[in-house]
């Protein structure tokens, strides 16, 4: 089956290309919120309205705290959503050339297995252990 071998190597090659075309990348995830502002005369006190907004926020954790920061819609927000987008993508494809590099080593490992026929029994030659002198 050498050719299923060829064709797992070209499509690791692939993801590999396609992982080193990505660029920018950032992790974490941008939410988007409405709020209400807590004036009972304001319009967003309304049961059916969904507040002011949008207000964006990127999070991410850094050393085990959440950090925030606030976005307005405009291109900060856009350089953002992008480079979340790209790592989305890093994940999806390092997925990917996980699981092909696993099929490969699966492959090597059945080619370097000897034929059944062929097998050699291996014996045991002895103790290693040292024998006194005295018997």
């Amino acid at each position: 089956m050498p050719s299923s071998f060829s064709v797992l190597e070209a499509e690791r090659e692939v993801v590999l290309k396609q992982i080193a075309q990505i660029g920018d990348m950032r992790q974490g995830s941008i939410t988007e919120t409405f709020r209400a502002c807590g004036k009972s005369s304001c319009v967003c006190s309304q049961a059916d309205h969904p507040g002011h907004g949008p207000y964006y926020a990127f999070t991410k954790k850094v050393a085990g705290k959440t950090k925030t920061v606030q976005l307005r819609a405009g291109s900060r927000l856009a350089k953002f959503e992008r480079e979340v987008d790209a790592y989305r993508r890093f994940r999806t494809l390092s997925k990917q050339l996980l699981e092909l590099n696993e099929a490969i080593c699966d492959k090597r490992s059945e080619e370097e297995e000897e034929p059944a026929g062929r097998r050699v029994k291996k014996t045991s030659r002895g103790s290693s252990r040292r024998r006194s002198g005295k018997r």
